[in-house]
């Protein structure tokens, strides 16, 4: 888990989303805040996100699984919808893999950026790419 000891801190995030077979085009702005729980086994990441406006929080716990001998990470919206990602941070790469969104995404040298895309599921397209995303280290 100490490798992602990287995300600790506070992120401004904005993105661009882009229109998908679901919905318009529209922008997307939120602090995501990532914090140790004691014992450091887990990081909780909490976001605070305003899609064109509206607000949407979740809240999200990252774990290894050693069975597994993966990271994952257990996300929880204010919708009531939760899904399971599998995260790995390789490098400066960082990428999360859930059923229905993924996300693959960059460090910057000094890890205080992090850009990267996210890609929805479409019912009809396949993957589509859905968010253009770039976090700066507040």
């Amino acid at each position: 888990m100490s490798r992602l000891g990287v995300f600790i801190g506070t992120w401004n995030t904005t993105g661009e989303v882009l229109p998908t077979e679901d919905a318009p085009a529209s922008t997307l702005s939120a602090t995501d805040t990532y914090r140790w729980l004691p014992g450091k086994h887990f990081i909780v990441h909490d976001v605070d996100a305003r899609f064109s406006g509206s607000p949407v929080r979740s809240m999200e716990i990252i774990g290894f699984d050693a069975a597994g001998k993966r990271h994952f990470a257990r996300s929880y919206d204010d919708q009531g919808t939760t899904e399971l990602f599998e995260v790995a941070l390789k490098g400066r790469r960082w990428t999360i893999t859930g059923a229905s969104v993924r996300f693959k995404g960059a460090f910057n040298a000094d890890h205080s950026e992090l850009t990267g895309l996210w890609e929805l599921k479409g019912r009809k397209a396949g993957w589509q790419p859905w968010i253009q995303l770039r976090l700066i280290r507040a």
